[in-house]
């Protein structure tokens, strides 16, 4: 029987951890004492409670509920943690939210929830969780490389974030490029 359930993001925040390539299915925690995230600049403050640098929170009862889908769906925003997360995903996320609230508003907390209805919030709560882990701007994703002309690997690391802003800039270059070459051929002839 599930007695209590909380959405978690795995990923991490101030110690950030790095990410190996090893998949971990998230886990339920406890509540931890409320601490504030690391925010973006223009994004305004989340509550969202972090425990070991991950964040948790226990969404027990309606209102808490309501708390977190309010969190997570400001930090989805531009500038925000999850802001990588496509149109698809954010479909998904909203339509787990919108089921998980139905849930809610059924029965107002979990202790009060049938065993079916747990299984099904529990569903969703995992289909949001992965889809907040695979996103998360702050994860850590590790590689190791060897560079050309040598024979030693180099372990780099670098955040989801830096690595979409870095894939988006060369996005970006290639068009501003391509754009420069189309105008230098239609001058040129």
């Amino acid at each position: 029987m599930i007695s209590a359930l909380a959405l978690q993001g795995c990923a991490t925040t101030s110690s950030t951890q790095p990410d190996q390539g090893v998949a971990s299915a998230p886990t339920a925690s406890p509540v931890a004492a409320p601490t504030q995230a690391v925010q973006p600049a223009g994004v305004p403050a989340a509550a969202v409670p972090e425990e070991n640098g991950k964040p948790v929170v226990k969404a027990d009862s309606k209102e808490n509920f309501e708390a977190v889908v309010a969190a997570i769906q400001q930090q989805m925003q531009p500038g925000g943690r999850w802001q990588y997360i496509d149109a698809n995903e954010r479909a998904t996320v909203e339509g787990s939210f919108a089921d998980m609230g139905k849930l809610y508003d059924q029965f107002g907390s979990v202790d009060k929830m049938d065993q079916a209805a747990k299984v099904r919030l529990l569903a969703d709560q995992s289909t949001v969780n992965a889809i907040l882990t695979r996103k998360d701007g702050d994860r850590l994703i590790c590689q190791t490389v060897m560079p050309v002309g040598s024979h030693l690997p180099v372990k780099t690391c670098k955040t989801y974030a830096q690595i979409q802003a870095e894939q988006n800039g060369a996005q970006e270059f290639l068009r501003n490029h391509a754009l420069q070459n189309s105008q230098q051929l239609k001058g040129g002839h």
